[in-house]
């Protein structure tokens, strides 16, 4: 059963100057389209859909069968596994610019991850078939595709290793500063994450994490106004974060 039940059809962007899959990637980063000919991108922009989703919305679900992979144009949206008990672990946050497959591009399409709008989230949904073909056609595309399925299979080795080898404080330190450096870019920064996100994301309790994050204030590492976070010490942070 293919999985997108919510999201609706937004402007189409093959007719504007603002195409997701020739522009979505900053100038100077890795496109992994940038090695298809004027005819291969055509083909592969011909076939998408651009949907608009809310925030809270399903992009892929878990479990499920899909055959599209996703393209992020704008927005924040949530990548995580769904666990027993209703326990998930947020593995990573796609944002701008974010090629994101569910995981089952090459594996029978099946979804290990699901997504989910973390913000209103404007996105391309790219027909599985369509990268394949170009991906069995064209070699200098393929290696790059390759090499971003590696680098975020490496990020996930990284991520599951000091989730299971770092104490508390360490793994909240990682949460912080991915948020502030990878994520958001900017100090301080507004997040649409809860502290339950935040814990999911840390592999902990909502409860630890909410001790945790006032441990850091009280230390003046960080400053907290709602959904706004602001890193007072980074050099701490880091150092906590290197020691587990």
């Amino acid at each position: 059963m293919e999985n997108r039940t919510t999201g609706k059809e937004c402007e189409d962007c093959t007719k504007t100057k603002n195409c997701c899959v020739k522009t979505c990637f900053n100038e100077g980063e890795a496109n992994i389209f940038q090695q298809l000919e004027s005819k291969e991108l055509e083909f592969l922009v011909n076939g998408k859909q651009q949907i608009c989703y809310k925030a809270g919305e399903t992009i892929i679900k878990q479990n499920t069968t899909s055959t599209f992979v996703v393209c992020m144009k704008s927005g924040f949206a949530k990548v995580y596994v769904e666990g027993e008990k209703g326990k998930n672990l947020v593995v990573k946050i796609a944002g701008n610019g974010d090629f994101i497959s569910g995981g089952g591009l090459f594996n029978g399409n099946v979804q290990h991850f699901t997504i989910s709008a973390l913000s209103d989230v404007n996105c391309c949904l790219i027909d599985a078939s369509v990268l394949t073909k170009l991906f069995a056609e064209n070699n200098s595309f393929a290696i790059d595709l390759l090499r971003n399925h590696a680098k975020q299979n490496n990020y996930l080795l990284t991520k599951m290793v000091n989730l299971t080898q770092k104490y508390m404080p360490g793994r909240v330190a990682d949460t912080l500063l991915y948020l502030r450096k990878e994520i958001y870019k900017q100090n301080p920064f507004t997040t649409k994450l809860t502290r339950q996100d935040l814990s999911e994301m840390s592999n902990m309790t909502k409860e630890s994490l909410v001790r945790i994050l006032h441990q850091f204030k009280n230390s003046k590492l960080i400053k907290t106004q709602q959904n706004t976070i602001e890193i007072l010490d980074e050099d701490s942070l880091l150092s906590i974060s290197k020691n587990g």
